[in-house]
């Protein structure tokens, strides 16, 4: 991919969104990649309209929004972007929603890094074909309108 890759980290929990940051830094996969962070849904909404993330780390509550709201209404507009929903123990429930909303995956806290980063490389290969099968159609739907122009 040319783009360098961006992740959003969405939790009204600073610390856990700096320790979330801070542990994918020196993850390779993210190669010159950024992490963004938004603690509200506005803020995250914002981010998302303006820097593109492909992956979003997603809290269920959040202090002017709902998480679930949040994902239902960005995968309609960007369907691509590999959702990872951030739950507590209580919200289990809420998090299988979510995955039937759209969302790759689902973490629960305390959040075990190793496992949350090997979620995010997942997701990045996700986004990587996705992208590779949408160029590729691309491309076929090109040689199409040539050949039928000539």
């Amino acid at each position: 991919m040319s783009n360098p890759i961006r992740v959003m980290v969405v939790d009204d929990e600073p610390e856990i969104r700096n320790a979330i940051e801070r542990y994918l830094s020196f993850q390779t996969d993210l190669g010159d990649g950024q992490i963004l962070q938004a603690g509200t849904f506005n803020e995250a909404l914002t981010l998302l309209e303006e820097q593109n993330p492909l992956i979003v780390l997603q809290d269920i509550n959040l202090p002017d929004g709902n998480g679930l709201q949040f994902i239902r209404q960005t995968k309609k507009k960007y369907p691509m972007v590999q959702f990872i929903v951030i739950t507590g123990a209580s919200d289990l429930d809420r998090a299988m929603e979510a995955l039937s909303f759209g969302a790759a995956d689902y973490i629960k806290k305390p959040i075990d890094m190793s496992v949350l980063a090997t979620m995010v490389s997942e997701g990045i290969v996700r986004c990587q074909r996705w992208g590779d099968l949408l160029w590729g159609e691309y491309n076929a739907s090109d040689s199409a309108e040539e050949t039928s122009a000539g």
